[in-house]
C-alpha cells in the first residue's frame, strides 16, 4: 500500500514551512559542484567515449522518466548528483567530455563520473588477470582532468578561494573495482585483498583536493550488493541461509560492502585529524539503500517485486546478462518508479533524501538546513506519489501557438522569431537547454502533461528527426501560429514575422489527422479519443499581434474576432466527430500586461492605464471582448454536443490573479511588468535587443518575474496559472481529475 497522499502531503507543508527561513542561505552556500566516480554518477561521459560496454544506455528507455530522452545517465531518470545539485541549487551538473560540443560554462560545476570506471588504473587489473573493463577512464584519468580544467574555472590567485566555495563529491567509487572480480569468478578473501589498496587511492584524491584548496568534500560508501538484481542473479542458490530473511539479500555480499564501508570509514577519521579545517563528510549510501529493503511498503515499493528490475526480462529477478535493458526485445515496467531494486528514479529521490539526516551522514553538522534539503526532495517524491494515481486520461494532445509550443517551431527550420530560442537562456531552469519552448522553464501544457500523470507532450515534427511514442500525447502547436490561414491574414496586409510557413490552427489539425491512424485501430480509435483530453489553444493571440504590430486600427481588429472563433470552434467540432470527450478551449491572456505592448504603446496619459496593476485598459479591454465571444460560441458547442465535455480554461483572470497580487504569487511587486530577460526602456524590453541576442542580460532570479522575455511567461507563473486553472476554479466544468490532485 503506497503512503497516504494526506499524510505525504502534511508532511510535506510542514518540512517546506519549516525550510523557508533557511532556504536562501542554504541554496547559495557552494559555487560549483564537482563529482568524481562511475555509473551512479555519470550523467553523460561514457556515451560520449563510444564505449561498446553500456551502449544501450544511449538509447530509450534510458531517461524516459524525467528527460524524456537518454542522457548517458543509467537510470530511468535523475541521479543523486543531480538531486544534490538542485538542492544545493547549482544546475545539473554537465559532463566533462560534452566541453567538445560547444560553449559550456563549467564554472558551477563539472561531472568527471564515468560509467564502469574503476578506482584503480586498468594495469592493476590486468596484473589480475581481471578484463573486461568497460573503460579505461579511472579515478585517476578524472583527477588529471579535473587538473587539466582547474585553469580555465579561476585565476591562479583565486583558485583556492574557489576551491574553498566549492563542493566535492568524491564517488561513488570502487564498486567496479570489485564487480569486475566477482563477477569473474574472484572469491570473497581475493577480492578483499586489495580493499585497502582502493580506499587509500581514494584518500589520495581526498588529500589532493585538500591541498588544492577544497574543503568541503562528500565520500559515499558502497551500496548494498547483495540486493542488486545482477549480483542476486549471478550468486543465485538453493541454500536459503545465505539470504537475509527480512530483505531477501545475499548477506556474504552484503557484509563485503561494509568491510568496505568500514575500511573507508577509518581513513576518513584519520584525514579528519590530518585536515582539522576540511569537513570531509561519509555518505552512507548502504544504509540509506538498505531502508528500502527492510520496508519496501513503507516507501511506495510493492514487497513482490522491490528485488527485481524495472527493465529487463527473464529469471527471478527479470534479469540476464545477455539481454540487458535497451537490447531488443527487453520490456520495461509500467511503472518505474515502483522498482528500488534497480535504483529508478524514485529510489533515488528517497536515497538522496536519507543522506542528509544527521544519522546517515557525518559530520552531522553538514552547514545544511535537513529541512530544506527534504523537502526539496520530499516535493519530488510527492508528485509522483500523486502521478501514480492520476490515469482519466490515456493522452494529452495540445494545438497552439508559442504559449504551448514545445519544439516544432525549432525543428520546421521556419523559425524568424526575433529572439533566440535556439539557444540558452531559454529553457535555462528546467532542462538545462533550449527546447524550443518560449520561456526559461515548463509551460502550462507542461504542467497539464504532469498533473494528468502523463509525460510532457513530445512536438509533432519530431517524428522526422528520432522515433518517437506518440501514443500518449502530442504537441501540434507552433510558436507563432494563427486561428487564421496565412493567405487569409495576408490579404488583409496583416503579415507573419515569426515564421514564414503556414502553421495556422487548420495546419496543426491536419497533422492530427494524418498521425491518428497510427495511434489506434479504425475500430479503437473513437474509444481512445473518448480517453484522451485536447488542449485547443489558446490560439487567436498572433492574429491580434500581428495585426496590431501593423498598426490596424481597433475597429479592424475586432472584425477578426467572429473569424477567429470560427476557426477555433470549426477545430473543436472536427475533434468531437472524431470521438473526442473532453475538450479544454482556453482564452487570451490580458495583452494590456504584457511589455511588448505596454512599450508599443506606451501612453502619456496615466488614465490609460489600470491604477492597480499598471496595464494599459483599452487592450486588456479588447482581450475580454474576444473571451466574452470565446465562451457564448463553446456555449453554442455545448448545446450542439451535450455529449461532450467542452470546458473553457481562463487564462485572462489566471494571469490577472498575478498582476493584481503579485507578492502573494511569490513575484517581487515591483517586476510584474518588466521583462527577466531584455535590455532597456520601463519594461525592460526593446524591439531591437532581444532575449538571447549577445549581451542581453537574464534577471538572476527568473521565478521572481512574471514576464520572461517581454512576450511570454515565466515557468513560475505558468505554474502559478496552472494552480489557478486545475485547482482554483478558472476551468469551467472542471477538468476531472483525482480529489488528490488539488489538496483542500
Amino acid at each position: 500500500m503506497k503512503p497516504s497522499l494526506f499524510l505525504v502531503f502534511s508532511l510535506y507543508l510542514g518540512l517546506l514551512f519549516l525550510s523557508k527561513a533557511a532556504a536562501s542561505d542554504e541554496r547559495g552556500r557552494y559555487v560549483a559542484l564537482f563529482s568524481f566516480g562511475d555509473s551512479l554518477a555519470d550523467t553523460g561521459n561514457l556515451v560520449r567515449l563510444g564505449s561498446s560496454q553500456f551502449s544501450t544506455i544511449a538509447n530509450l528507455p534510458y531517461g524516459e522518466t524525467f528527460f524524456q530522452k537518454p542522457t548517458g545517465r543509467c537510470s530511468d531518470g535523475r541521479l543523486i548528483v543531480d538531486f544534490f545539485a538542485e538542492a544545493l541549487g547549482l544546475p545539473l551538473l554537465p559532463p566533462y567530455l560534452s566541453k567538445e560540443e560547444g560553449e559550456q560554462d563549467f564554472k558551477k560545476g563539472v561531472n568527471f563520473a564515468v560509467a564502469g570506471a574503476t578506482a584503480l588504473k586498468q594495469s592493476f587489473f590486468y596484473s589480475k588477470n581481471i578484463t573486461g573493463l568497460a573503460t579505461n577512464n579511472s579515478f585517476g584519468v578524472q583527477l588529471q582532468w579535473f587538473r587539466d580544467l582547474l585553469p580555465s574555472l579561476c585565476e591562479p590567485s583565486d583558485c583556492k578561494e574557489y576551491m574553498k566555495k566549492s563542493m566535492f563529491l568524491v564517488g561513488e567509487i570502487g564498486g567496479n573495482d570489485y564487480n569486475y572480480a566477482f563477477f569473474q569468478g574472484r572469491s570473497i578473501d581475493a577480492v578483499k585483498s586489495y580493499v585497502d589498496d582502493v580506499v587509500n587511492y581514494i584518500m589520495d584524491a581526498v588529500t589532493e583536493l585538500i591541498l588544492k584548496g577544497a574543503e568541503t568534500l562528500v565520500v559515499p560508501g558502497n551500496l548494498p550488493i547483495g540486493c542488486s538484481t545482477s549480483y542476486l542473479t549471478a550468486f543465485q542458490t538453493s541454500d536459503k541461509q545465505q539470504y537475509d530473511p527480512q530483505t531477501g539479500c545475499l548477506t556474504h555480499l552484503n557484509d563485503f560492502a561494509c568491510h568496505h564501508n568500514s575500511k573507508l570509514q577509518d581513513a576518513i577519521k584519520v584525514m579528519r585529524e590530518r585536515f582539522p579545517h576540511a569537513r570531509i563528510m561519509y555518505a552512507d549510501y548502504y544504509n540509506s539503500a538498505m531502508r528500502f529493503f527492510k520496508n519496501p511498503e513503507l516507501f511506495g515499493f510493492p514487497k513482490e517485486t522491490y528485488l527485481s528490475a524495472c527493465c529487463g526480462v527473464g529469471g527471478q529477478y527479470n534479469y540476464n546478462f545477455v539481454k540487458t535493458c535497451g537490447t531488443s526485445g527487453v520490456t520495461v515496467c509500467k511503472d518505474p518508479s515502483i522498482s528500488p531494486a534497480s535504483l529508478s528514479h524514485k529510489a533515488l529521490v528517497f536515497l538522496s533524501s536519507f543522506l542528509w539526516t544527521p544519522v546517515v551522514s557525518s559530520p552531522a553538522s553538514m552547514n545544511f538546513s535537513f529541512f530544506l534539503i527534504f523537502s526539496l526532495l520530499f516535493n519530488l517524491y510527492l508528485s509522483e506519489a500523486v502521478a501514480a494515481h492520476k490515469n482519466n486520461y490515456a493522452a494529452l494532445f495540445s494545438f497552439g501557438d508559442s504559449l504551448a509550443d514545445t519544439g516544432n517551431l525549432l525543428l520546421s527550420g521556419a523559425n524568424m522569431f526575433p529572439g533566440k530560442i535556439t539557444d540558452l537562456p531559454y529553457g535555462e531552469t528546467t532542462f538545462k537547454e533550449a527546447t524550443g519552448r518560449c520561456s526559461n522553464g515548463r509551460l502550462i501544457v507542461d504542467f497539464f502533461a504532469e498533473a494528468l500523470g502523463l509525460p510532457l507532450l513530445p512536438p509533432y515534427l519530431s517524428k522526422t528527426h528520432r522515433k518517437k511514442d506518440f501514443r500518449k500525447g502530442v504537441n501540434f502547436a507552433v510558436a507563432g501560429a494563427t486561428a487564421l490561414q496565412k493567405s487569409y491574414l495576408d490579404r488583409m496586409g496583416i503579415l507573419n514575422f515569426v515564421t514564414n510557413q503556414d502553421f495556422s490552427l487548420g495546419v496543426q489539425l491536419n497533422w492530427f489527422e494524418q498521425l491518428l491512424p497510427s495511434l489506434c485501430d479504425p475500430l479503437e480509435c473513437k474509444k481512445y479519443m473518448k480517453k484522451s483530453l485536447f488542449l485547443v489553444g489558446e490560439i487567436g493571440g498572433n492574429d491580434y499581434n500581428y495585426a496590431f504590430i501593423a498598426a490596424k486600427r481597433m475597429d479592424e481588429l475586432k472584425s477578426l474576432v467572429p473569424h477567429v472563433l470560427k476557426s477555433t470552434m470549426h477545430a473543436v467540432e472536427v475533434l468531437i466527430r472524431k470521438g473526442a470527450k473532453n475538450v479544454v478551449v482556453p482564452g487570451n491572456l490580458p495583452i494590456g500586461c504584457l511589455p511588448i505592448y505596454l512599450t508599443l504603446f506606451k501612453k502619456f496619459d496615466r488614465q490609460q492605464y489600470d491604477p492597480q496593476t499598471g496595464c494599459l485598459t483599452y487592450l486588456n479591454d479588447f482581450s475580454i471582448d474576444h473571451n466574452s465571444k470565446l465562451q457564448e460560441s463553446i456555449k453554442v458547442m455545448r448545446q450542439r454536443f451535450p455529449h461532450a465535455r467542452i470546458m473553457y480554461a481562463d487564462y485572462y483572470n489566471a494571469a490577472m490573479r498575478i498582476f493584481k497580487k503579485p507578492e502573494s504569487h511569490g513575484f517581487t511587486n515591483e517586476t510584474p511588468l518588466s521583462a527577466c530577460c531584455g535590455r532597456g526602456g520601463h519594461y525592460n524590453f526593446n524591439f531591437i535587443n532581444w532575449c538571447g541576442h549577445l549581451g542581453v542580460p537574464v534577471c538572476n532570479d527568473p521565478s521572481s518575474h512574471v514576464s520572461w522575455d517581454g512576450i511570454h511567461l515565466t515557468e513560475a507563473a505558468y505554474k502559478s496559472m496552472v494552480q489557478s486553472l486545475l485547482c482554483g476554479g478558472l476551468t469551467y466544468p472542471h477538468i476531472e481529475l483525482p480529489p488528490s490532485t488539488c489538496p483542500k
